[in-house]
Formats: C-alpha cells, sequence, structure tokens
C-alpha cells in the first residue's frame, strides 16, 4: 500500500518526537553543522548537568475571574496570583502572607489557580483548584499545603457546604474525542485520599463521580440550606440535589447567554446575568422537582431587572439578603433594592468590574464594604453607607499587545531598591512595582494620550515608553517614548525626558523634555551613570543616526533660587559605524559603546577613544556587560558566541560558542560570575502537549566551561539580572523576567517575597536587609519568642530553636506542621519542658536561714527570705482556727484608741523621699539601713490594721510607745502562748 503525504508527515514528526526525547539525534546534526572556532570552547548540547530551578510568579497578566474570599472575621482576604495565593491585610492592604504551590514545576504556568473557598468544616483551611487538576487543601495560618488530590482534568469551579464535610463539587474541563473542543464535567470528589497514596506528593481521592456534562460554565455553587448544586453555563441552569447527585441534573432553558450567577444567603432562590445586561431571579428550587437525565429542558417563574448597556460580569447579595449588587463593562456599581426594585449607582470605580464581594467584619467596629475586582487587576473599596470609594489596591499588570508585537519590553531593576520599572496596562504609562512587598507603589503618565477613540474608527496609535533608566541615587529618571506618525504623515515622533523626584509632592516631576533627541531616528540605549563623589552625574545616549551624546546637569540662576535641568554635553561617533548599545564602567570613568563590529571605550572627561575591543567571531555585536569584582572585563555576545575581554590587556580572555542561540548577556555588581541564556528548547511533554524551556549557563571570569547550567519550563521574551542588594553574594543570584504569555516571574533561589520593603516610592536609596516576612499566623499572634531570640538578641544566653532542638528525647521538627497533626499534649509536655530547662552546672549551696533581732515593743512583719525553701510544718485543725477567730472577735482584746502614744515624727521635706520596703531582711534587724516603724494601729473587729509606715533612723525624736501590743504572724502566735 503506498503512502500517503499526511501519513509521512506523521511519521516525520514522530521520529523528531523521538529524537529529542533521545537527545541525540538533534546533538549529531548540529555539531556537523558547526564550524570550529579558534580558543573557542563550543558548548554541549546534551542536557546532562542541567538542573531545574526554582522560580515564582510576581505577576499574572489574566485578571483571575475569582472574586477575593475574606477569612470567617473578615480581617484578610485571599486572591489568586497565577500559581500562588496571595493573603491581604483588609485593613492595611499589604500581603502578610503567600501559598505557593511549587517550587519549580514542569508544565509552566499550567498550575494556575483558577478558583478557591474556605473549607466549611474547617474556618482555617482553604482549597484551590487549578489547571493541573490539582486539589490543594492549605492551613492558611501556617502556609502549610496539607493534601493534593488529582482529579485528573483543568479545574474551573468549586464550591462546597457544611452539611457535606470533606467533600466539594468541581467543574473540570474534559477534551472531547477529537481532541480538539473541550467539554466540562461536574464532579463531586472526596477529600479524603486513598491509604495507598498518603504519602505519595499527589494523592488519590476516595471517591469522585461524575454527575453530568456542562457547556460553557460561568458559576457554581449550593443553596444555604445545602439540598441543592446549581450550575449556570450556556443558556441553561443546572440543578443537581446534593443528597444524590446519581440521580441527574435538570436544566431549565434561558433565551440568552448566562454570564454570571450568585446565589442567596439565606433563602433557597438565585440571580443570574447574561450578555445582554438583563439579571434574572430564579425561583425553581422546590421540593417536589423532579429529576430524569432524558427529560427536555424545563421553564421557571422569574423576575427580571434591566439597566446594564453591556453584559452583566458580576453578581452579589448583601449578606442580609435585602439588595443585590450588579456591575459590568460601563464601570458602574449598580445596588438594586429587591423588594422595591429601586437602584443606587456608584460610577466611574475606574475599570470594568470583574467580581463583587461583600468586606463584612460583622462585629460593628467596621462599616460593611464592597470589595470590587476590576478588570486592570485593581481591589476597589466602596463604602456601604456612603457609596464612595474608601481605598484601592492596584496590582501590577503588564499591556497585552505588547505580547503580541516583536518589540522589546522595556524593564528595569533599581539595585538599591529593588523596585522593577516597567510598562503599566496603557503603553505610554509606567508603574513602579515593588516584589518585595508585592505592593504596586506608583503609576505614572509618560505620555499624555487620547485613549478613546470615535465608535467604529482606527484607534489612535498612542505613544509607547521604549527605554527606561534610573540614577544610582534614585532621583532621576530617564525615558525614551515613540510613536510611529507615518500613517498620518508626521513619521517618526520621539521624546526624551528626564523626570526628578519631588520630595515634597512625593511624586515624578518632568523637569526637562528633549524632541527628536536623535533626530528622525530610533533611540537604541539611554543609561545614567553609577554614582561617584567626585564626578558629576551624566546620562548617555545611543541612536541609529550613527552618534553617541552625552548629557549633564546644568544649574541657572534665577533671582532667588537656582534652575536646575538637563543640556547637551556632547556627540561623538566612530567611523560611522552604528551604536548598538551604551555602558559605563563600574566607576564611572569609561564608557564603553558597542559598534556593529568592535566595541569602543571612551574616557568621559575628554571625550577621546583609547582602546578599541575587536574579534573575527564575534560581529555583530549585539550585547555587553562589565563583569568582575572591579569591572575589569567586559564581555561581548553575538547571536552565537561570546568572548570575555581584559581591560588592563586589552587582550581577549577566552571565547565561548553556543551551539544554541544566545538571547541574553547578564552579570552582576561585584560578581566574578557572568551568565547567558539560551533560546527556548521545544520539549514535547506528550504526543500532544509541547512546551518551551529556557536554559540559562553560568561562567566564571577564569574559565570558559560551564560552572553551572540551569533551566525553567517557560519561554521567556524580556529578562535583566536580579542584582543583590550586596555586591559579590554569588550564591544569591537570580533574574526577573517576562515570559511569553506576559507573566511576571522570578528565577532564583532567593525568596525576595519574604522581605518588607518600604510601599514608599520615594525608598530608592541605600536598603537594609529586613527579617523574613511573618506568616499569617504570625501576623496574628507575633513572632515566637524562642525562635527569633537568637536574631533580636544574639547577646544574650537564652535557648534557640537549635539548642531546644539539641537536647536529647525531642525532636522540635514535629512543631513545623499543622497543630491538628501533633500528638497529644501529653506526650509532648514531659520531653519540652525538660529540654527547655538548664541542665548541668554546679548545685546551688543551701540558702543559710537568716536570723531576724526583734524588737517585743514593735509590730514587725516578718517574711521569708526569697527562694527560701517553704518550711513544712503540721497541719493546723478547724479547732485552732476557731479559737483564733474567737479571740481576735473578742472585744477586750482592742486596745484604746487614746492610751496609744503617737509617734513625733518629723515632716519630710520635699526633696526627702521616704524609703520603700524593697529590700531583704538583715541579720542586724535593718532594711537597707532603715528600722521599719510602725504606728500603733487601731484594731478593728475584722483583724485588719493600718498600713505601716518606714522612716529614717536619724529622723526618730522619742522613743516608740510602751504600750504592749500584740505581734503579727509567727511572733504574735508566740505572743499568746506566752
Amino acid at each position: 500500500m503506498r503512502a500517503t503525504k499526511e501519513t509521512k508527515n506523521t511519521d516525520s514528526r514522530n521520529a523528531e518526537k523521538r529524537a529529542v526525547r533521545k537527545g541525540k539525534e538533534r546533538e549529531r546534526t548540529t555539531a556537523e553543522n558547526v564550524p570550529a572556532l579558534s580558543r573557542a570552547t563550543v558548548a554541549p548540547t546534551s542536557k546532562e548537568g542541567i538542573q531545574p530551578w526554582n522560580w515564582c510568579s510576581l505577576a499574572d497578566p489574566r485578571v483571575s475571574k475569582q472574586a477575593v474570599v475574606f477569612t470567617k472575621d473578615a480581617k484578610y482576604f485571599f486572591v489568586p496570583a497565577s500559581s500562588s495565593v496571595k493573603i491581604y491585610s483588609s485593613v492595611t492592604g499589604k500581603v502578610v502572607s503567600t501559598l505557593r504551590s511549587h517550587s519549580h514545576t514542569s508544565g509552566g504556568s499550567s498550575d494556575r489557580i483558577t478558583c478557591l473557598m474556605i473549607n466549611p468544616s474547617n474556618s482555617f483551611q482553604l482549597i484551590t483548584g487549578s489547571e493541573d487538576g490539582i486539589l490543594r487543601l492549605w492551613d492558611f495560618i501556617d502556609a502549610v499545603l496539607l493534601r493534593s488530590i488529582d482529579v485528573g482534568h483543568p479545574i474551573s469551579h468549586l464550591c462546597g457546604h457544611k452539611e457535606m464535610e470533606d467533600q466539594v463539587f468541581v467543574i473540570s474541563r474534559k477534551p472531547s474525542k477529537s481532541g480538539n473542543e473541550e467539554g466540562s464535567v461536574a464532579m463531586r470528589v472526596s477529600l479524603r485520599v486513598t491509604t495507598a497514596s498518603i504519602r505519595e506528593p499527589i494523592q488519590k481521592s476516595t471517591e469522585i463521580s461524575i454527575l453530568g456534562k456542562i457547556r460553557s460554565p460561568v458559576g457554581m455553587g449550593i443553596s444555604p440550606s445545602g439540598k441543592w448544586l446549581i450550575i449556570a453555563g450556556g443558556t441553561k441552569i443546572y440543578v443537581a440535589q446534593t443528597s444524590g447527585p446519581k440521580s441527574g441534573l435538570t436544566k431549565f432553558a434561558c433565551s440568552d447567554t448566562l454570564t454570571c450567577l450568585a446565589l442567596h444567603p439565606t433563602e433557597d432562590w438565585f440571580a443570574t446575568g447574561d450578555d445582554l445586561g438583563q439579571i434574572r431571579l430564579w425561583y425553581c428550587l422546590r421540593d417536589d422537582l423532579t429529576f430524569e437525565k432524558a427529560s427536555r429542558d424545563k421553564s421557571a417563574p422569574t423576575t427580571t431587572f434591566h439597566w446594564h448597556a453591556h453584559a452583566v460580569q458580576a453578581l452579589e447579595f448583601t449578606p442580609n439578603g435585602a439588595y443585590l449588587l450588579s456591575g459590568g463593562e460601563e464601570s458602574v456599581l449598580v445596588i438594586w433594592q429587591l423588594h422595591s426594585g429601586k437602584k443606587e449607582f456608584v460610577p466611574r470605580v475606574g475599570a470594568p468590574i470583574q467580581t463583587i464581594s461583600i468586606y463584612d467584619a460583622g462585629d460593628g467596629g467596621h462599616e460593611q464594604e464592597y470589595a470590587l475586582g476590576l478588570n486592570d487587576g485593581t481591589i476597589a473599596f466602596i463604602r456601604s453607607g456612603t457609596l464612595k470609594l474608601s481605598r484601592t489596591i492596584a496590582r501590577v499588570k503588564l499591556e497585552p499587545p505588547y505580547f503580541t508585537s516583536n518589540s522589546p519590553i522595556p524593564i528595569f531593576m533599581h539595585p538599591r531598591s529593588r523596585n522593577l520599572f516597567l510598562p503599566s496596562s496603557h503603553p505610554s504609562s509606567l508603574q513602579v512595582y515593588s516584589p518585595s512587598s508585592s505592593s504596586l507603589l506608583l503609576e505614572l503618565e509618560v505620555s499624555p494620550s487620547n485613549r478613546v477613540s470615535r465608535p467604529y474608527a482606527k484607534p489612535l496609535e498612542p505613544c509607547r515608553v521604549s527605554l527606561i533608566a534610573v540614577s544610582e541615587c534614585g532621583r532621576w529618571l530617564g525615558t525614551i517614548d515613540s510613536r510611529d506618525g507615518s500613517a498620518e504623515g508626521f513619521g517618526l515622533e520621539t521624546c526624551l525626558r528626564i523626570w526628578h523626584w519631588d520630595e515634597t509632592d512625593q511624586l515624578w516631576s518632568l523637569n526637562t523634555r528633549v524632541d527628536q533627541p536623535h533626530g528622525s531616528h530610533p533611540v537604541n540605549s539611554l543609561v545614567f551613570s553609577p554614582a561617584a563623589p567626585d564626578q558629576d552625574l551624566m546620562l548617555a545616549s545611543t541612536g541609529d543616526d550613527n552618534h553617541i551624546k552625552t548629557w549633564c546637569l546644568r544649574t541657572t540662576p534665577r533671582k532667588d533660587e537656582h534652575i536646575v535641568n538637563w543640556v547637551l554635553r556632547s556627540t561623538f561617533s566612530y567611523r560611522n559605524q552604528r551604536p548598538t548599545q551604551a555602558l559605563w564602567s563600574p566607576d564611572g570613568t569609561v564608557l564603553a559603546v558597542a559598534q556593529t563590529s568592535c566595541v569602543t571605550l571612551w574616557t568621559v572627561k575628554t571625550n577621546t577613544m583609547f582602546a578599541t575591543l575587536t574579534s573575527g567571531e564575534i560581529n555583530p555585536i549585539n550585547r555587553m556587560a562589565f563583569t568582575g569584582r572591579n569591572g575589569r572585563y567586559v564581555c561581548v555576545a553575538t547571536h552565537s558566541a561570546f568572548a570575555l575581554f581584559d581591560l588592563l590587556r586589552i587582550e581577549v580572555a577566552y571565547t565561548f560558542k553556543s551551539r544554541q542561540g544566545i538571547r541574553g548577556l547578564f552579570a552582576w555588581t561585584g560578581s566574578d560570575t557572568f551568565a547567558i541564556s539560551r533560546e527556548p528548547w521545544k520539549v514535547y511533554a506528550s504526543e500532544q502537549s509541547v512546551r518551551s524551556e529556557t536554559i540559562f549557563s553560568f561562567f566564571s571570569i577564569s574559565s570558559a566551561t560551564p560552572t553551572s547550567q540551569r533551566n525553567i519550563p517557560h519561554a521567556l521574551r524580556e529578562c535583566i539580572a536580579w542584582q543583590p542588594q550586596q555586591p559579590g553574594l554569588d550564591g544569591k543570584l537570580g533574574f526577573v523576567a517576562v515570559t511569553l504569555e506576559g507573566s511576571l516571574i522570578h528565577i532564583g533561589d532567593e525568596d525576595i517575597q519574604n522581605h518588607e520593603a518600604s510601599e514608599d516610592p520615594r525608598s530608592l536609596g541605600d536598603t537594609t536587609g529586613t527579617p523574613a516576612q511573618p506568616t499569617l499566623f504570625q501576623d496574628i499572634f507575633g513572632k515566637s519568642a524562642i525562635l527569633e531570640s537568637s536574631s533580636l538578641a544574639p547577646q544574650t544566653t537564652s535557648k534557640t530553636s537549635s539548642d531546644l532542638g539539641s537536647q536529647p528525647g525531642l525532636d522540635l521538627g514535629i512543631l513545623d506542621g499543622p497543630s491538628h497533626l501533633l500528638p497529644p499534649a501529653s506526650v509532648l509536655f514531659e520531653s519540652l519542658i525538660t529540654s527547655m530547662l538548664q541542665r548541668g552546672g554546679k548545685p546551688e549551696p543551701p540558702v543559710a536561714e537568716i536570723p531576724t533581732v526583734v524588737d517585743n515593743q514593735m509590730d514587725v512583719d516578718v517574711s521569708e527570705p526569697p527562694n527560701h525553701p517553704r518550711a513544712m510544718g503540721r497541719k493546723v485543725t478547724d479547732k485552732e482556727v476557731d479559737e483564733l477567730a474567737d479571740l481576735f472577735g473578742d472585744p477586750s482584746f482592742r486596745v484604746p484608741q487614746q492610751n496609744v502614744q503617737k509617734l513625733n515624727v518629723p515632716a519630710p521635706q520635699k526633696s526627702q523621699k521616704h524609703p520603700e520596703l524593697n529590700g531583704t531582711p538583715q541579720a542586724n534587724g535593718l532594711t537597707n539601713g532603715h528600722h521599719t516603724i510602725v504606728e500603733a494601729p487601731t484594731f478593728k473587729p475584722n483583724g485588719i490594721h493600718k498600713r505601716t509606715k518606714t522612716v529614717d533612723n536619724s529622723e526618730l525624736s522619742s522613743p516608740p510607745s510602751q504600750i504592749p501590743m500584740p505581734t503579727i504572724g509567727k511572733k504574735r502566735k508566740k505572743a499568746l502562748m506566752a
């Protein structure tokens, strides 16, 4: 039988996949096509020795349709962010903890969290569902992953009820038989895992039952009574009994496509929104509802509200069920009063409304607020009493058109503050993002532009920010924005803007604007000189006009003030070659410029070129970086190789040839290590799925052999080096990158989100290391005194956790888990207390009994010395107590007040202070050098006398009274016996 063309193509693709998986055929084929280089090291193509690297998501370009979920006390709320969950404080709006499901995964961004909910059976646990088909159970107090249950297919919706313990309902996307279209299936999943998989990282559920197929689901929930499961999808409502879901789904038809679903908090009815802007209230949950799998779609009584001109995107009931909130593309929050149909409006919330949640603490101390999830990633809080915007929590979001075009994404990291400057949701704006605090610090509109076009007209081309540069001091910001106006007959419009940070107004103010800095040609490089005490700050720019320009500050006196602005300092070029990049040396004395075939080194003060770096194998040059602890070396890269130059000898140290294309060149300040990134490598995970990964190779200045190689399961669009706060820390190297999907990720072993940082955008100066960010448990109850004793007081001798763990009989590792997994307290008590007590050492000598001299004419309080062992005497009987009570209650035992001789104690001066009874009785009967003298008390039937007074011995003017008085305590018993 003759093979067809389609069969040959299929066999060829299968053979290629097998060759890629084996890693042999490609290596052999590539090696034959690579020309040899003199003094060059060729990189191996085998994946042996390449280790996966940790990465974490910082921002997700896709705004989640999951509404924010508040804790039971409403003090915190959860927001899904790619493959992690961020826990925010409801009061401050800061991130207090982060739940991460992985350190690295092989599936890239497939573990993106799509839905989450508080466990109905345990309010301290969180359940999340993700696109990798995993249900995860978290203890969010301690940020511990308790359980991971494999459902088998991507999860899109999740719901549960307190009446159904350890059971949830999920909707998963299941591929059809053709493999092209995807259908959704509703399932009931048990949170209990099988015994065989309990020790596996991914467990299996003891029960997964399928309820039925769902078309285009948009919402799912369980009625307040727990009887009904409601699913909205397409043009239908699906209803099932939670007690017997196998009986099937009852379908109710709707004339329009549904977009959202909300359930009443106290009654068994619900509301839906559709694409025409209508809101329907459904009253179809009845006890006589029949469930027939093959039955036709039914109709139900409904009530319709209509105001929205566009699709309704979000619905939510207030906790008392009296009001219904709705929002959509109009950026208007509508509040419906259900019993009357009246409505109120909150216009101009900032962006189209995506989700709605209710912030209600329930304690009466905080006003109820509406949390709106906007289309640009912002969370806006609206006061329910005044219907005014109270606060907003902005999140970083990149503009989608950047990922469809081939233009580079401008991204810059300030090394001191470690804040990121990157484009905002509009191409003419910038945003400053702090990865350490997971907060958006500010937004800056670089070029004012019209964001609204006429209907049915071609949208206006906005100005786009293409280059960003920030000075080391953090006071100056340089931007290049351009706009292609050739369609209107204006050509390329380019503008250089230099901004100054205004300490008074706390914002960036425009200082200097230069139109067409390089004529009608684009600018391809912009960089500030390093800060030096004996040098002036300068700015260098290069353009396609083959010129290099430097800019400097100029001060102009005007009346009572001095105006500071930027002016052109010099312009120079080299043999009319096109410069591609300019870079300052670490000390700011040398400006290196990458030309087409060489690198020229210029003395800044005199604008003279003193050296040229060339290599026959490195052409054309597209990337350059200073490396070495003192910037002694310059690494120059092309698309397929790089060369390391020694600036002291002005010669090539070594060259390196890569069989894969070089996408990036990275160096770290004060480090002898630099790295390159390769072209994305396609990996066939299965017969249907193909993913890309990026490989990083690290080099030292002393060897052309890579010291290590790491890979991540992402193809990168733009990548920069994550500079450490302390130069020279080779163990903390990392990157910040933007993936092809638009996610902002951090690559490296350092956990950059576990440090608290200032949210003030002016914090661009020196910053010091701060303690690790606490978990939610530490945010509520504070940090452990034992665990933090070494860091808070390193000079103290208190036991740390490591000291306690070294004690025999106790392993403190068991205390790291969640509380419900700990052994009983009776088992831990003795070992824990024993390990915390000090052992060894010399025994303390016994405390000798301290004699006390007692004057029979004075009433002396005798107390035992501190740390003295208590004497064990005989037991006092009830008869003796009764006799003493009768004795003290006898009127004859009283002392007449007129017979008491008062002490003539002179009144103390204002500067004198009465000594306090704070000493230990000594053998001579003195307390800190003072006699204890008492006034003659007036006895009362209850036996309570006046408080004793202490006076100095030198101030006594007459001896104490000779009237016999009963003593107190031990001495009183002796007086009675006498």
